[in-house]
């Protein structure tokens, strides 16, 4: 019998799929989200099925690779009722303890009620509250007031 060349066999098809296949194994195994020490395989199928008069045969090529699954995330969640619309909702926990509220979660509020304009000031006349007065100003030392 003539030997193959392998190289060649099937106009080359056999060299190009190994060589496909080959490709995928080296990203598997450079993909740091997959395991380092797991085994990677090609298998190669040549599949030979004569005629009945047994002077002609059908021959096909496969080749299929196994690689590492990707390695999985584990991650929280908290599940709870948004008091507003009463829909259940689903968020991840990152840093954050659940039930707890951060500064972003906190909606700016509108000044409510009868506003009044007194000395040139706008005021809530239901709590005495200057509407748009930067905070700072009127800063006690509670320290300094007990000293006295």
């Amino acid at each position: 019998m003539k030997h193959i060349n392998i190289e060649q066999f099937s106009n080359g098809e056999l060299t190009q799929q190994i060589n496909r296949e080959m490709e995928a194994v080296a990203r598997n195994i450079a993909d740091p989200n997959t395991e380092a020490k797991t085994s990677r395989k090609i298998t190669v199928t040549i599949t030979m099925k004569p005629n009945e008069q047994r002077d002609f045969i059908t021959t096909s090529i496969t080749t299929k690779s196994t690689l590492a699954p990707t390695l999985g995330a584990v991650t929280a969640l908290a599940v709870g009722k948004n008091l507003k619309t009463g829909e259940i909702e689903v968020g991840e926990i990152g840093n954050q303890i659940p039930g707890q509220m951060s500064m972003t979660d906190v909606e700016p509020q509108q000044a409510s009620g009868p506003v009044q304009e007194i000395d040139g000031k706008s005021v809530n006349t239901d709590t005495g509250e200057i509407i748009g007065q930067a905070s700072g100003g009127n800063v006690v030392d509670l320290r300094k007031a007990r000293e006295a």
